[in-house]
């Protein structure tokens, strides 16, 4: 068998990992005067017009419970300065049916208060000049930024007006102070960590889906917001507030926002309205050392993992990592690559000894380089501050780009689509193991890419025994580190290592034949469903656009895979084999200009995206978005509390997924025990979850902990394996204090 991962590999640098390539912004800016000149000593109003595709929203100042606002930083002439942001009414939305935020879609316009200096010259024209920044959200969220220029003439005639409809209509929906009158009427009281407002009404007022009236809160330094609380009646509505702190707030606070209602016969309206809140009540708002086990998360002790961690040696996690490592390899991840090479085995056959145990060597080298590579990254990345974690690569959609080229062109590999064969004048001058082109020297380049494509599909997976160990070792010294990825190398090394040492055992293996053309083929077919894994991790993560048009630069992909395989063989000429590989890298190089670089729009999605904040219901279980906040909510309920760390690019955690907790049992469990069930996703970069999972001695995922209910300090930790008798016993052992008392 003939596989040149070499190739493959060398092909996948072409995809830039973290490349800052971006596609057009789904926002477009543009600056407006309401003047068409300016004088001195005057001021003027500057709008800064935002239009966004459909679909597509932005952020009010306080965007709510996830997002950012938009800001501006400016280049102004001498003598002109900008006020503060005024932002029009926003619109109230619940994204992913959990998360609140406020914002605005389709077309929304910032009013800047413009001044000019006394001192000003007459005659040239000033040119005002700003940066934007803004998150832009549809399924995904995605940082936006661009650019306004504007040149106004200074006169010392009085200015003309300028844009007046445009200005009007957003300077009206600017929210104004309130003013009570014969027909409307407010109130505010704070009481019971809320605020309360009462506003009666003579006239009707008009519903939205809210309700009546509705308050949206400016954001207030070290104070937490809740939903507001609506209640409705014909002569009104009074709307709560509630508010939290989790540090201690001292002094008085003066709350600010905007009440929203709409008069019957009038428009949607905000008025802005300031509450007073006294240095007693904003005392009152943390309550976190009063209440038995409040506080976040990260900062309890779990006695169940200190327990474990002071009772185990050193030397029991390299035990860990060996067998763990050795586990890896009848992982869904890594199957396979480890068939592959089998199947490589079995074809030698008869071979000298001497040349399969240097295989053997060979295959274990590739997968030692490999795991002190990821090691050595992991160290850098820790040192530059960054928190990482077993299978962290595969959070990077260009990393799930790339690894999708590489299986994509082994499994064409497999159908015969093409076969690499380069001639000894295109090699000269490199290493007599290349430019030699001799089967075995072949054989031995193949051996050490295998070694490293089964690693890196190794990484999503975590055995039993790794997670403890690999937790371990992210916590530990540099040396440490690369010691225990180096056991984990050992073990998932050694059973070919054993293998091969004997080359005599490999008698046992299947005879070579021609049954073997039909095999190398049917491995092609695992290639290709290995392919629809990482696309489906890659949907999950970007978005099914994503998944389109990374589909198309495969089909380049493919159709160049097919030019080698017909214009490049052993008996094309010299200038064919040119002509061949330069089309063939410029195909590529248009592909990606394409198809990839609208992929990569989506690179730098956030950790507030709505598929990691979207609550799921499959109709079984309900599911819980993950958020710290939420988290110390729940553990506060007096009910048990199930949380699965899963990824996307984790089969393990999909096979127990499917065949664990979809089961009836566990179903059934779940509703009679009343679980709270939150679902950490670990798909894309959340260093929320990253210190939760060292809280628990883990670096990566599946993870599987019980809250028992009022005992948020000790979790039941499950292993990274689990059956359906290991999940019902923990709950009932989690809640049978619970049920003993009832």
């Amino acid at each position: 068998m003939r596989s040149q991962l070499s190739f493959l590999l060398i092909l996948s640098l072409a995809l830039p990992f973290g490349s800052p390539l971006h596609g057009e912004p789904h926002t477009r800016v543009k600056a407006y005067a309401n003047v068409t000149s300016i004088q001195p000593g005057s001021e003027f109003t500057l709008g800064v017009l935002m239009v966004m595709d459909e679909g597509w929203h932005t952020y009010w100042k306080n965007p709510g419970e996830a997002g950012l606002p938009t800001t501006i930083r400016w280049t102004l002439p001498k003598g002109v300065s900008a006020g503060e942001i005024q932002w029009p009414l926003p619109h109230k939305y619940i994204e992913g049916g959990e998360v609140l935020t406020y914002g605005y879609a389709g077309e929304n316009m910032l009013l800047i208060q413009m001044r000019t200096d006394a001192a000003l010259p007459v005659g040239s024209p000033v040119r005002i000049k700003a940066d934007l920044d803004w998150l832009e959200c549809e399924h995904v969220c995605i940082p936006g930024s661009g650019s306004i220029s504007i040149s106004l003439p200074v006169r010392g005639g009085p200015p003309q007006r300028s844009h007046q409809e445009l200005f009007d209509r957003y300077s009206s929906a600017i929210p104004k102070g309130f003013e009570p009158s014969n027909k409307l009427s407010l109130s505010s009281r704070t009481a019971e960590q809320s605020v309360i407002f009462s506003v009666t009404s003579v006239t009707a007022l008009v519903p939205d889906e809210y309700g009546l009236v509705d308050f949206y809160p400016e954001s207030l330094d070290g104070v937490e917001f809740g939903r507001t609380k609506i209640s409705s009646s014909i002569d009104g509505a009074v709307v709560a507030l509630p508010l939290s702190a989790y540090e201690p707030i001292e002094g008085e606070r003066t709350l600010r926002g905007v009440l929203v209602y709409h008069p019957e016969g009038g428009v949607r309206t905000g008025s802005s309205v300031e509450i007073p809140l006294s240095a007693e009540f904003c005392a009152s708002l943390f309550q976190g050392e009063e209440k038995e086990g409040s506080g976040s998360i990260l900062d309890r002790e779990f006695t169940t993992i200190l327990d474990a961690q002071q009772s185990q040696p050193l030397y029991l996690y390299f035990v860990f990592a060996l067998i763990g490592g050795i586990l890896l390899n009848i992982m869904p991840c890594v199957l396979p690559v480890i068939a592959l090479k089998v199947f490589g085995l079995v074809s030698l056959g008869g071979d000298q000894p001497g040349r399969v145990r240097k295989l053997g060597w060979i295959f274990s080298l590739g997968i030692l380089v490999s795991f002190l590579s990821l090691a050595l990254i992991v160290i850098l990345l820790q040192g530059a501050g960054q928190q990482v974690g077993w299978g962290f690569q595969f959070q990077e959609p260009a990393f799930v780009i790339a690894m999708c080229t590489i299986v994509f062109a082994f499994g064409l590999s497999l159908f015969g689509v093409y076969e690499i064969q380069l001639p000894g004048s295109a090699v000269a001058g490199m290493s007599d193991l290349l430019a030699k082109q001799s089967a075995s020297g072949k054989s031995m380049s193949t051996s050490f890419a295998e070694g490293v494509f089964a690693t890196i599909l190794a990484t999503p997976c975590t055995a039993p025994f790794l997670g403890p160990a690999l937790g371990f070792a992210f916590s530990q010294p540099a040396h440490i580190i690369f010691v225990l990825f180096a056991t984990v190398a050992l073990g998932m090394a050694l059973p070919y290592l054993i293998l091969t040492s004997k080359p005599a055992w490999t008698k046992f293996l299947p005879k070579p034949g021609e049954w073997m053309v039909k095999a190398k083929q049917f491995m092609g077919f695992l290639m290709m469903a290995t392919l629809l894994w990482l696309l489906y991790v890659l949907g999950k993560q970007l978005g099914m656009e994503a998944v389109v048009w990374t589909s198309a630069f495969l089909l380049v992909v493919g159709l160049a895979c097919w030019l080698i395989g017909s214009f490049a063989t052993l008996s094309s000429s010299r200038t064919q084999h040119a002509f061949t590989w330069g089309g063939v890298l410029l195909l590529l190089f248009l592909g990606y200009q394409t198809f990839l670089t609208t992929v990569f729009d989506a690179q730098r999605v956030l950790a507030s995206t709505t598929d990691g904040t979207q609550s799921i219901d499959d109709g079984s279980i309900h599911w819980y978005p993950f958020s710290l906040r939420s988290l110390d909510e729940q553990l506060r309920s007096n009910k048990p509390v199930f949380v699965d760390f899963t990824a996307e690019w984790c089969l393990t955690c999909k096979v127990n997924e499917k065949a664990v907790i979809a089961d009836d049992d566990v179903i059934s469990k779940f509703k009679s025990l009343e679980v709270i069930a939150v679902r950490a996703d670990w798909t894309n970069r959340n260093p929320d979850i990253t210190q939760l999972l060292a809280k628990f001695g883990r670096s990566g995922v599946p993870l599987y902990v019980i809250f028992p209910p009022g005992k948020p300090g000790e979790p039941i930790v499950l292993p990274e394996v689990i059956t359906t008798g290991i999940v019902l016993d923990a709950l009932d052992r989690a809640t049978s204090s619970v049920t003993k008392a009832r």
